[in-house]
């Protein structure tokens, strides 16, 4: 089956968000030995960069929570949809769908606020706006409803959820 337009740019912008973050793994490394290596063989630590890291794990993780939310790969616990009849299973798996779309939307909205609000203040090593770590939340989440938007068009359809490991409860 061929995939939508939706479901192509979401594709894309899941490979650029991977690229990203692993990037970001990378300057962390690095950032991170030099970190390790001015301390213990020079006796001086570099002043800016715990923040750094600091800042950019945030940014590490919450991208990374969103490539997981376009692949339905987020922990769940199912032992008690499990034990339910194969029907109220069906219809609990398609409703966390829409109710994930709504609660990363709202976060989205707050996240946007929260970035606004802070945008002058400055963090003490980096010298930076505090908006700039803050706006991982917006960034991640505006993409996990992106992502949450194309599952519910899926589940429209009656297209079975990406990378779902609940085959059984398809029909």
């Amino acid at each position: 089956m061929e995939k939508s337009r939706l479901e192509r740019f979401c594709d894309l912008v899941e490979k650029a968000t991977l690229d990203v973050t692993m990037a970001i793994c990378a300057v962390m490394l690095v950032v991170a030995w030099m970190h390790v290596i001015r301390r213990y063989a020079f006796n001086s630590a570099l002043t800016w960069s715990e923040e750094f890291l600091r800042f950019t794990i945030v940014w590490f993780a919450m991208l990374s929570a969103s490539i997981l939310h376009k692949r339905n790969g987020h922990l769940g616990i199912t032992v008690f949809r499990e034990m339910m009849p194969k029907g109220l299973q069906r219809f609990l798996q398609r409703i966390v769908i829409y109710l994930a779309t709504v609660t990363v939307g709202v976060v989205t909205v707050a996240g946007t606020i929260l970035v606004s609000e802070t945008w002058e203040q400055i963090t003490p090593a980096l010298g930076i706006s505090t908006a700039l770590p803050y706006a991982a939340i917006p960034v991640s989440f505006f993409l996990m409803l992106i992502y949450g938007l194309m599952h519910i068009i899926r589940d429209i359809k009656g297209l079975p959820p990406l990378n779902s490991n609940h085959a059984e409860l398809r029909e």
